[in-house]
């Protein structure tokens, strides 16, 4: 007996098994699997990330500013204190010669200050140092403060319509800072009080280091920490709103770039910090001669500033070597600089203890200079830490501008041909004869040495390789099926170049791109070995090498020459890996 084959009623009636579904992969889908498949490129990414966070987070890293603390602190209400008296009488001689006595009486600089201007930045200064005031007050305590900021109102309504304040009415402004001033004197303790001369600090709790971002420092933290948790709320998002629908998720890929721009920029916008970039903090002096007094205070991993000078320190080198050693009395113990007569001359050598302030380790623990400190006492990982912002931004932006100059006039070239292309192409060629470093050092002499500078002043000289590459691209790609169709259509020029070509021209443009970044940094750097580039006392690697020349000063020149050696490698890698990923020829079948 055979058996049959035939389904049963019951497997007939059944339902099909659901089917799965199967997507095709799109270009960029294509180019992101072979750029995954390619290890050495996605690690240099990695790293580059990491250096990148580094340089963006580097306030909560490397600061002589507590991240959060709790306490009393007598100095910044003090020096408040005395500051308001100034600020007060500066408002009062503002107030009293009227809009036509201001513009009469300013020149230069102060002349480009409107009457608005001048009334704002008056107006800041006071509430700055009062709300420094009030948040370690009682209410109670706070009304001569309050009587002030009332009067200081008055006056400058009065002062917005132009007209000049009586002196009466002016130096009662002054009167009150002055009565604040003689009656308001700090004191930590109650039994310290005298009534009508002193007020009691309260407690409170403040994040410092939070409370000096910019704007600028707030959009990049935000936009980076964007990117750097895209994996889970990218999975989120395509989970909770998409439904995993490969085709969806395509057609969201605009939306989630413009909230990756649109989000960082409102944070930016709203911030009400209030920046004080090369102000050294009295934290760190205060909690050690006992001006401020901390219930609980955490500062970075790293608790030196930007600018912050170690007396005694002076080209120390990295703590963990055998020569930096000191004694108490601040001599070297081994190394070049032993002992405490000069070799040769057996003069005495002048020798400064080193100063441990709050938060920072002891004179010889291996921690305490890592890398080592400048010809100031610097903390060198602090500045290079800070010096990564620079760095990496000057080439980051720079590549951005020329990417943009590039794209846009070798579009128009390649696109529309004949006397358009005949014009671009000779200028391009013009802009090519001149060396572009020393074009670059002719155009700072004249602008001036600036972050901002630097960075425009490549991006507008390093176009023209990347203007080619798109011009040969759109030469190539004029011609083709799709263009002919959009043009028939009847399709705007600017939709057809911007919209339908460019993509398509856009790979040998990024692998310029991460060769250009390469190249910014490299070009800052010497601007900055030169002098003629990141000014003092704003860090760039570049900048940090010429502290010493020395070879006695090894760390100076090892540490940041290595960064750069390290960027540069890394960036390099990562073009060879889009470059490959990008290329038919090369595309990785396993």
């Amino acid at each position: 007996m055979t058996e049959s084959n035939t389904p049963s009623a019951a497997e007939a009636m059944a339902p099909d098994p659901p089917r799965k579904v199967s997507y095709s992969q799109d270009y960029w889908d294509v180019v992101l699997s072979q750029i995954r498949r390619r290890k050495m490129s996605v690690w240099a990414l990695y790293i580059l990330v990491a250096f990148y966070s580094i340089a963006v987070f580097a306030p909560f890293l490397a600061n002589d500013r507590p991240i959060m603390f709790k306490g009393v602190d007598l100095v910044t209400y003090r020096s408040s204190l005395r500051e308001l008296n100034i600020v007060s009488r500066s408002a009062s001689d503002l107030f009293q010669s009227g809009k036509s006595g201001y513009e009469a009486s300013t020149t230069g600089a102060a002349a480009r200050q409107s009457w608005e201007d001048a009334i704002d930045a008056n107006v800041a200064a006071i509430t700055t140092r009062v709300d420094r005031m009030t948040r370690q007050l009682t209410d109670d305590d706070r009304v001569p403060l309050d009587r002030l900021l009332e009067q200081l109102d008055d006056l400058a309504a009065g002062a917005r319509g132009g007209a000049a304040a009586a002196p009466s009415e002016a130096n009662e402004l002054v009167d009150s800072a002055a009565q604040v001033l003689a009656t308001m004197k700090p004191v930590s303790k109650a039994s310290e009080v005298v009534p009508g001369r002193t007020v009691q600090l309260q407690t409170s709790t403040s994040f410092p280091v939070i409370a000096n971002l910019s704007r600028y420092e707030v959009f990049f933290m935000v936009l980076f920490a964007l990117i750097l948790l895209f994996p889970i709320w990218n999975r989120v998002v395509n989970r909770a709103f998409l439904g995993d629908d490969r085709f969806r998720m395509r057609r969201a890929r605009k939306q989630k770039a413009i909230a990756f721009v649109l989000l960082p920029l409102i944070a930016g916008i709203l911030w009400q910090g209030k920046p004080g970039e090369f102000f050294v903090s009295t934290y760190k002096s205060g909690l050690t001669n006992g001006d401020v007094v901390a219930e609980l205070v955490t500062f970075p991993v790293i608790p030196y500033g930007i600018a912050e000078s170690n007396p005694g320190e002076d080209f120390r080198p990295p703590s963990w070597h055998n020569t930096s050693e000191i004694t108490e009395e601040g001599y070297y113990v081994r190394g070049g600089r032993e002992g405490r007569f000069d070799p040769d001359t057996g003069t005495p050598l002048v020798s400064q203890p080193v100063t441990v302030e709050f938060g920072e380790p002891a004179s010889n623990n291996t921690l305490r200079h890592l890398l080592g400190a400048d010809s100031l006492g610097r903390d060198l990982l602090s500045r290079l830490i800070w010096g990564a912002r620079v760095s990496l931004a000057v080439g980051l932006v720079a590549t951005v501008i020329q990417v943009a100059i590039g794209i846009i006039m070798g579009a128009l070239a390649g696109y529309y041909g004949g006397w358009v292309d005949l014009i671009i192409s000779r200028f391009i060629e013009i802009v090519q004869t001149f060396p572009v470093f020393f074009l670059i050092l002719i155009m700072v002499a004249f602008v001036g040495p600036s972050i901002l500078n630097i960075m425009v002043i490549i991006g507008l000289v390093s176009w023209t390789g990347i203007a080619r590459l798109v011009r040969g691209e759109f030469i190539r790609l004029r011609g083709e099926d799709f263009v002919v169709a959009s043009e028939a259509l009847g399709v705007p020029n600017s939709r057809t170049i911007f919209r339908h070509v460019l993509p398509n021209a856009l790979g040998p443009v990024m692998v310029a791109a991460t060769f250009g970044v390469a190249s910014g940094i490299l070009t800052e750097s010497a601007l900055s070995f030169l002098g003629v580039g990141i000014q003092l006392p704003l860090p760039s690697w570049g900048a940090l090498l010429i502290e010493s020349r020395s070879a006695e000063h090894w760390w100076i020149q090892i540490f940041p020459g290595l960064l750069i050696f390290l960027t540069v490698l890394l960036y390099n890698l990562f073009g060879e890996g889009v470059r490959d990923a990008l290329d038919p020829r090369l595309k990785v079948n396993r």
